[in-house]
């Protein structure tokens, strides 16, 4: 290992757990430090997809600043409070200024050059002995709009080219119910993608957690990260409320919360929080597919004889408070999509932070001005996608110190009006 073999991974989620977990296997002395309980963050009430094909980024052609009254509206299921645009204004005019085919192109070619190998290491980690509940069901996308819908399946096209198989068309009223019986009378049109997976984000995390221990790794819980000691151009050690931690090198991947941490090392991560809301539903007949009902824009996701239903992104700062209206507007648009629910009460009300930078990229590098510093967040609503290749890839780099092609377009420093040069920064591998 290049440069020292202890590891300190700042977040206990899907994307600090992946991490460690590659880490160990490469032979890294590791230490998980995670604030409350591994896993319990925006990891948890997730629909756990695994949706490599559905890799464009949040920013899309189209979505233009005359649109921010839509975001205004609490109906909308993109949602700004209108008391944190003074606050979010300047990340608001980036986000804006990715809405553009080119931007969008290239953000979709490289989130999806980026998850085409979760199956295979998900794979890796059953054959591996990771315990996890894993579904092969696909997903079908639906809407009352066959039009809409198809335009859609038409903006995915382009991840053909990676490989991912798209039907030639729609399938329509009595074709969709029997293909998916759970969907209610009032969706007319589907397509079903089949390269899909999900797992229950709980158990994925409690196993990889495992796998991590067995590895060496060492978690510590409820170990709130209060300071970092650092000394010229290398982070030291990290105080947190368990002690004081030291380490060769630094991981922070504490997903919406990384912003805050590292600023009190004077780097900016420019990424905000996009809070999702969750709950579970008892239906009358469980889908046999992951759905996605693109017209109100929430995943529904079967868990044994429950589904979890899932929707919105809301800019409201980082806070975890329900708002009761916008999670009523996601029960309604779901109820009625499917037939009826055993019962009309929801369960295990839930909410959490989606980290989002403005390109809708994930941040996978190391943080200048420090040679030791590595950040992994901004992975948006793919975060159990791009958790197992992402921490492979930012494994391989910490632990060779040469950084995989494939973090190319993931730089801390694309945001910066002056981009550090790639080559004698590709060479420094301490």
């Amino acid at each position: 290992m290049s440069g020292g073999r202890r590891v300190l991974v700042v977040g206990g989620g899907v994307a600090g757990l992946c991490t460690a977990y590659y880490l160990a296997k490469r032979g890294a002395e590791v230490t998980v430090v995670e604030s409350n309980r591994v896993g319990s963050g925006a990891s948890a009430g997730n629909g756990g997809w695994l949706c490599p094909a559905q890799a464009g980024p949040l920013p899309e052609p189209g979505l233009t600043l005359m649109g921010m009254r839509a975001l205004l509206n609490r109906d909308s299921a993109l949602y700004l409070n209108p008391s944190k645009l003074r606050n979010l204004a300047p990340w608001l005019l980036r986000f804006w200024s990715y809405c553009n085919p080119r931007a969008y192109r290239h953000g979709l070619t490289s989130m999806a050059r980026l998850g085409g190998r979760v199956f295979e290491l998900v794979e890796g980690m059953v054959d591996d002995g990771v315990e996890f509940d894993l579904y092969r069901q696909g997903m079908l996308i639906a809407s009352h709009d066959p039009v809409a819908l198809r335009a859609e399946l038409a903006k995915l096209r382009p991840m053909e080219e990676f490989g991912y198989e798209l039907p030639a068309d729609l399938v329509s009223d009595e074709e969709l119910w029997e293909l998916e019986p759970a969907l209610s009378d009032n969706v007319h049109a589907g397509f079903l993608i089949n390269q899909h997976w999900h797992v229950r984000p709980e158990s994925f995390n409690r196993g990889i957690a495992a796998a991590a221990r067995a590895l060496g790794v060492e978690v510590l819980e409820g170990a709130e990260v209060v300071d970092f000691q650092a000394s010229g151009p290398r982070v030291r050690s990290i105080r947190t409320a368990a002690g004081d931690l030291e380490g060769d090198k630094v991981v922070v991947a504490a997903g919406s919360w990384t912003p805050a941490l590292l600023a009190q090392l004077g780097v900016d991560v420019p990424v905000q929080a996009g809070k999702g809301y969750s709950f579970m539903v008892s239906p009358s007949v469980v889908p046999r597919h992951a759905v996605l009902l693109a017209d109100v824009h929430v995943g529904c996701t079967p868990f044994g004889d429950q589904m979890r239903i899932g929707g919105t992104m809301e800019f409201s700062g980082v806070n975890l408070h329900l708002d009761r209206h916008r999670i009523d507007q996601t029960i309604a648009g779901a109820r009625a999509s499917f037939r009826e629910w055993m019962r009309p009460e929801v369960e295990s009300e839930w909410a959490g932070m989606r980290p989002i930078a403005p390109d809708g990229l994930p941040v996978l590098d190391r943080a200048a001005p420090y040679e030791n510093l590595y950040v992994a967040t901004g992975y948006s609503m793919q975060g159990m996608t791009l958790g197992p290749p992402a921490g492979d890839a930012i494994a391989e780099f910490i632990t060779t110190g040469r950084r995989p092609s494939v973090l190319e377009p993931f730089t801390l420093d694309r945001f910066s009006r002056f981009p550090r040069p790639r080559r004698r920064y590709e060479r420094d591998g301490s």
